[in-house]
């Protein structure tokens, strides 16, 4: 079956890398895809956000050769939560290609993949899954240290011929041309990463509020610059 799959990672925390991924999610669906978002996060947020239950059955389930039945956020837009029994014995001890195996015959058009700051085995999950991955960064020198991490997990994997992204951007996140910092961000990682698209989601209260409001991005305000900004990333990932 010929679908997309999306893994957004960031190695740091609090970059906005789960606000983008169901952002994005949200987006796809809207466009009348069959979306699936796949929380690799102990925490859950991305099924919280969605307005779904993040304490239901989900991905540790999928794992270990269940059959969870993912949560309908929007029209054709689904998630299945992560959560702590992702930090299980069993889950550490899966092959790197496990995930990509299970969602390989499952029946939608994209896959995204929300992926865990801080926790390699479960990134590696969804890194080796996707065929294009979003590293997601802001401002912050120890974000910009973590996504460069994960963008050499990502250059050492397609060197070695290993399965997994083959294509991948940086996703610059909550964005304010206003600050200092991130007039400097856009330069600083042109510099360090010459050759790796650079993709900008603006400081956007509307992408907080969905959140807050845990409702998808384009049934909360489908015209804010949030949403466009991430139309202009789904492009690239379909396009690109």
């Amino acid at each position: 079956m010929t679908h997309k799959c999306i893994a957004v990672a960031a190695r740091k925390g609090g970059v906005g890398k789960t606000t983008i991924a169901c952002g994005l999610a949200s987006v796809l669906a809207s466009q009348g895809r069959k979306v699936l978002v796949i929380d690799l996060d102990p925490q859950s947020n991305a099924a919280y956000v969605l307005g779904t239950n993040p304490t239901a059955a989900g991905t540790a389930e999928l794992l270990v050769g269940g059959s969870p039945e993912p949560l309908e956020a929007a029209p054709g837009l689904y998630v299945l939560p992560g959560g702590p029994d992702l930090a299980g014995h069993n889950i550490q001890l899966l092959d790197p290609e496990d995930l990509a195996d299970i969602v390989a015959p499952m029946a939608y058009d994209v896959f995204i993949f929300d992926c865990p700051p801080g926790v390699e085995s479960l990134e590696r999950l969804g890194l080796v899954a996707a065929d294009v991955a979003l590293v997601c960064t802001d401002a912050h020198p120890l974000a910009v240290m973590g996504a460069g991490r994960v963008l050499n997990e990502l250059k050492l994997r397609q060197q070695k011929g290993r399965r997994g992204a083959k294509r991948w951007a940086l996703a610059l996140s909550r964005i304010d041309l206003r600050r200092s910092m991130d007039q400097a961000l856009d330069q600083q990682l042109s510099n360090a990463y010459p050759s790796i698209k650079r993709l900008i989601v603006h400081q956007d209260s509307s992408l907080a509020w969905a959140a807050a409001e845990r409702v998808p991005l384009i049934q909360y305000d489908p015209n804010c610059k949030g949403a466009k900004d991430l139309q202009a990333i789904a492009d690239w990932v379909l396009n690109g």
